[in-house]
């Protein structure tokens, strides 16, 4: 049974922690937006529960001093009106908060992207940098007869092999 093998050059293996930690990091940005998001969320539930406790407390007081059942109907009408719309205020403000919350990571992601992106392609021309092909610039029949010569391992008896021409 065989394994396989990947060897990779001195360069790669040494960016390899690098790159981990680089992902890492990346990771730790996210995870940070996502607790910041949790953090203004929670802050706006607790501020959202005292309001509705003073409130309540204030209609209590209220409803306590009222003399007639039609004037504590009232009140308990005007408080389910505005309650209504404190609902509605506080989805929008979580919405904001989500929604910023998205922005800020595809901002962030596509960030990423661009400079990843860059990344390759700078890698790519420099690795593609003083590359040249004689087929491209110049006589293509001087760099077929080089890959015939480099790369001949047959020889005129087909079971033999032998090492390229120096």
């Amino acid at each position: 049974m065989s394994q396989s093998a990947i060897a990779l050059p001195d360069d790669v293996k040494a960016r390899l922690p690098e790159r981990a930690a680089w992902a890492a990091a990346e990771m730790n940005d996210l995870a940070g937006l996502c607790i910041e998001t949790a953090e203004r969320i929670a802050e706006l539930n607790v501020r959202a529960f005292h309001t509705t406790i003073d409130e309540q407390r204030a209609i209590a007081l209220e409803a306590a001093s009222e003399c007639s059942p039609f004037g504590a109907w009232r009140l308990q009408a005007s408080y389910a009106m505005a309650g209504t719309a404190k609902a509605v205020a506080y989805w929008r403000h979580v919405n904001e908060i989500v929604l910023g919350a998205v922005v800020d990571a595809v901002n962030g992601a596509e960030s990423r992207l661009n400079s990843n992106f860059m990344a390759l392609n700078r890698a790519l021309e420099d690795s593609a940098s003083g590359v040249g092909s004689s087929i491209l610039t110049g006589d293509p029949a001087h760099a077929v007869q080089g890959v015939r010569e480099a790369v001949r391992i047959v020889g005129t008896d087909p079971k033999v092999v032998s090492p390229p021409r120096s």
